[in-house]
């Protein structure tokens, strides 16, 4: 008799980061993303060195079942551990205005709808319903499109490719979004190409949203300290209009140090 094999079970990972007497701050990281990435380890420094306990979560990359499998360990997580405060990246943005909690949020690029053109808006809904959990279709993220700073082996690191069961719960996923919270901020790059940025338009209120330079991923990118300064601000409570108004004038760089002033 030929047996039928099983499915492996996708498995929602979380590291603890920081002082556990610190403000708990949830993290829920992008698709691929891990904690040992030195551009993700770079933030978790940084927000570890402003008083937050970082519980990082790590999502599966080829689940297909988003509630089960995705939102609800993470909700219970949350709720076990009294989280008020959550921070997101792309697919954890996704997972993070599903979660339903009382908090405030603070998206960073999140996957709300999918970048595609050309062929590719016809051919993504004719993948998205092959009955396969096999990681066949290419994802075609560049290094360029996450962030000048992001590593060759951190790319390597993640899927290169995914599964069309896995980008039909997501697809569904983006179509039930709940409400969006009056109280949330959403960063968004208006250069991203692995997000749609129309998508998160869409669904934010122009007052919430903050523009960054830089690629998809923040942390990854030349501006990032300038950027992080702002999510700071939000994480602390700030509304997105101070956060906008608040921004580096022109004699800044790129880079957020401060340009020589010219003299007399």
């Amino acid at each position: 008799m030929r047996l039928r094999s099983r499915r492996r079970r996708p498995t929602v990972r979380v590291t603890q980061h920081g002082d556990p007497g610190d403000d708990d701050l949830l993290f829920v990281l992008g698709w691929g993303n891990k904690p040992g990435h030195r551009s993700v380890e770079w933030l978790l420094d940084r927000l570890t060195y402003e008083g937050y306990h970082v519980h990082a979560v790590e999502l599966p990359t080829n689940g297909w079942e988003f509630e089960r499998q995705y939102v609800s360990p993470v909700r219970a997580y949350a709720v076990d551990r009294d989280i008020d405060l959550v921070l997101s990246h792309s697919t954890g943005g996704l997972v993070a205005a599903h979660l339903d909690l009382a908090v405030r949020n603070v998206f960073l690029s999140p996957w709300w709808g999918t970048a595609v053109s050309g062929v590719a808006t016809v051919l993504l809904p004719l993948l998205r319903r092959l009955p396969t959990t096999k990681p066949v279709v290419p994802s075609g993220i560049s290094r360029e499109d996450l962030g000048e700073l992001k590593l060759a082996a951190e790319l390597a690191d993640a899927p290169a490719n995914a599964s069309p069961a896995f980008l039909r719960m997501v697809h569904g996923a983006q179509e039930s979004l709940p409400p969006f919270r009056p109280d949330d901020v959403v960063f968004v790059s208006l250069s991203d190409r692995v997000v749609d940025v129309r998508a998160i338009g869409d669904r934010t209120p122009a007052s919430n949203l903050v523009p960054y330079d830089g690629g998809h991923e923040f942390f990854a990118s030349e501006g990032r300290e300038r950027t992080l300064s702002t999510v700071l601000d939000a994480l602390d409570g700030a509304d997105a209009s101070s956060l906008r108004s608040d921004g580096a004038d022109e004699s800044d760089s790129v880079d957020g140090t401060e340009r020589p002033q010219p003299t007399d």
